[in-house]
C-alpha cells in the first residue's frame, strides 16, 4: 500500500481531533485521510500525546485489513470549520463617575483606614464602582472592572464586603440581594461566596465571548515595575502603601487565565514581581516559569511564606502599619531589595 496517497488530517478545529483508541484521551487523535479528506478508519492515525505514542500508518492498517472497503466512512464529510465568536466588551459607560461611593462597603473600610483622599485616589485610578446587587451592614457591594491595555472593559466583577473589617462576605455571612422580579431586596440564602461576574448579564447575552484580563491591566503600559497579587482589594491597599509600584490582581490563583500568554503579553518589557498568598509559593513558582518561557522578566516574592493561611502582602503591610510606628527600616529595605528599587522606594503611611 502506497502511504503517499494518504496524509494526516489537517487541523480545522476540535471536530478534526478525536478519541485515541489506545489511551482513550479525547481530542488527541488525528485520522489518516485520503485525497478527498475521507478517513481510512477510526483506528488508523496518530495520537498527539507523547506518553501514549500510538501510531497506525495506512500501510500497516491495510496489511491487517486487505479487504476493507471503508464503507463506514463512505458518507463521511469534512466537518464545517468552527464558527469564530468575536470577543465582546462591556460599555465604557460602566466607568462613569460613581455617585454612590459613600455607600460602598469597601470604600467605607478604605476611607476609615487610609482617609478619603487616598481611598478616592485609588478608586478613581482603578475605576472601582458601586453596585446595588448585594446589601449588608447598611452598605452596598463593590465592582471591579477588568480594563485591558487598550482601555476596553472586558468583565465586571461584583463582590460584597464587611465595611468594618474589609473582609469579603462568605457564604455563611448574611446579605440581601436585589431582586429585579419583586423590585426589592430579599435575603440571599444561596450557599456561595458573594462574588458575581456580571458581564453577560449586563450585555443581556449569555453566549457572549468575554475574555478576562488583570484587574489594573490598563495601568501596565505607563509603568515599568509591576506587582501582581491575587486579590483586587490587596492591589488597592498595596497601591496606597507602596505607590512606587503598579499593582495588578489576578482575581484568584487561576483567575482571568493569567498564565495564558495572550493575557500576560502586556507585561512584556516590564519588571514583574509575583506576590503569592501564604501556602501558594510553589504553585506561583510554576506560573512564573510559564511566564519566563515567554520572555517575561519575573521573580516570585517569599514575603508571605510560612505565615497564617491565606495571608497576602496586603495583610503583611497592614499588620506592620498597625504596629506602633509601622515597618522597621530593615523591613522596608528587605521589600525594596526584593523588588529591585532599593534606591528609590519610600514607605508611605
Amino acid at each position: 500500500m502506497n502511504d503517499s496517497k494518504y496524509h494526516l488530517q489537517k487541523y480545522a478545529g476540535m471536530s478534526t481531533r478525536h478519541t485515541c483508541p489506545q489511551c482513550g484521551h479525547k481530542g488527541e487523535f488525528t485520522y489518516y485521510v485520503d485525497e478527498r479528506n475521507i478517513p481510512i478508519d477510526e483506528s488508523c492515525g496518530r495520537c498527539n500525546r507523547e506518553r501514549c505514542g500510538y501510531h497506525l500508518a495506512p500501510s500497516e492498517y491495510f496489511k491487517t485489513h486487505p479487504g476493507n472497503k471503508r464503507n463506514e466512512f463512505s458518507t463521511w464529510k469534512q466537518p464545517e470549520p468552527p464558527t469564530v465568536n468575536p470577543v465582546s466588551y462591556l460599555p465604557s459607560s460602566l466607568l462613569a463617575t460613581d455617585t454612590h461611593r459613600d455607600k460602598n462597603n469597601l470604600f467605607r473600610f478604605m476611607s476609615k483606614e487610609f482617609g478619603n483622599v487616598e481611598a478616592n485616589r485609588v478608586f478613581d485610578l482603578y475605576h472601582v464602582g458601586t453596585s446595588r446587587h448585594w446589601r449588608n451592614n447598611d452598605g452596598l457591594s463593590t465592582t471591579f472592572p477588568q480594563i485591558n491595555e487598550k482601555g476596553k472593559v472586558c468583565q465586571l466583577k461584583v463582590m460584597a464586603y464587611n465595611p468594618n473589617t474589609g473582609k469579603r462576605m462568605k457564604k455563611q455571612d448574611r446579605v440581601e440581594m436585589w431582586s429585579d422580579k419583586v423590585q426589592k431586596y430579599v435575603p440571599d440564602t444561596r450557599p456561595m461566596d458573594r462574588v458575581w461576574f456580571a458581564g453577560k448579564t449586563l450585555l443581556k447575552n449569555y453566549k457572549a465571548n468575554l475574555q478576562q484580563t488583570f484587574f489594573g491591566c490598563h495601568l501596565i503600559k505607563a509603568s515599568s515595575w509591576i506587582g501582581i497579587v491575587e486579590s483586587e482589594k490587596s492591589a488597592l491597599i498595596c497601591s496606597i502603601l507602596i505607590p512606587e509600584i503598579t499593582w495588578i490582581a489576578t482575581g484568584g490563583c487561576n483567575g482571568c487565565k493569567w498564565t495564558d500568554p495572550t493575557v500576560f503579553r502586556p507585561l512584556t518589557g516590564k519588571k514583574v514581581v509575583l506576590y503569592p498568598d501564604s501556602g501558594m509559593l510553589e504553585k506561583w513558582e510554576g506560573k512564573a516559569d510559564i511566564m519566563r518561557s515567554n520572555q517575561i522578566d519575573v521573580t516570585v516574592s517569599k514575603t508571605c511564606e510560612g505565615l497564617l493561611n491565606n495571608w497576602d502582602i496586603a495583610d503583611v503591610l497592614l499588620r506592620e502599619r498597625h504596629a506602633q510606628k509601622g515597618m522597621s527600616i530593615g523591613d522596608v529595605m528587605a521589600y525594596a531589595k526584593e523588588i529591585g528599587v532599593s534606591r528609590q522606594i519610600t514607605y508611605n503611611v
